[in-house]
């Protein structure tokens, strides 16, 4: 399904894993921003760290494998609730990796698609660890440098604040952008 539903496929990648991060940063009552690492050349891979609330392993098998399932749909503090945006990097790449960091210990995935295109989890790694709770989606990205800074551009400049973003190009841009875009009036605007 993520093959199909999404027109601006790195634009969605950018925007859903970025809101999950959002919403996790909500749920822990945590008012940093998270990170956000653009490929480069040498550093070919985009990724999100969040310091949320972390998933425990069953939670990562029900949340990267299941579709239009959520955790999110008794609330209205965040955003997502389809259960689709986990599964938006399957639009760019046939597998993935998810690390979590819950109750101590970090463990790693391998989200993929299997035979039938349907998304599986695999347990890669687990180790005892003390950094705080959150969770990290990654993806290998090759030759999409451009569209990544592009899009991340696209996406954020509508946010109200900025993630830790590993270029400060597309810091820029998008504070530039924001400042294009700022409606002021005498009871409303920033």
């Amino acid at each position: 399904i993520a093959d199909k539903i999404y027109t601006h496929k790195v634009r969605a990648v950018i925007r859903e894993i970025a809101c999950n991060a959002h919403d996790a940063h909500i749920e822990a009552g945590n008012p940093d921003p998270f990170d956000v690492h653009l490929p480069t050349s040498l550093e070919p891979w985009f990724s999100v760290r969040d310091y949320g609330v972390g998933l425990s392993d069953d939670d990562v098998r029900f949340i990267f494998c299941n579709t239009f399932k959520s955790t999110k749909q008794d609330t209205n503090s965040q955003i997502g609730c389809l259960g689709l945006g986990s599964k938006s990097p399957f639009c760019l790449v046939d597998s993935f990796t998810v690390k979590s960091w819950y109750g101590g210990m970090e463990r790693t995935y391998s989200c993929y698609r299997d035979e039938q295109r349907k998304p599986n989890v695999a347990l890669l790694t687990e180790v005892a660890s003390d950094e705080p709770n959150g969770i990290e989606v990654s993806l290998s990205i090759e030759g999409r440098v451009h569209d990544f800074e592009n899009d991340s551009v696209k996406v954020f400049q509508y946010w109200s604040y900025t993630p830790n973003i590993n270029n400060n190009r597309v810091v820029k841009s998008i504070d530039d952008a924001r400042q294009r875009y700022k409606f002021k009036g005498e009871d409303f605007g920033l």
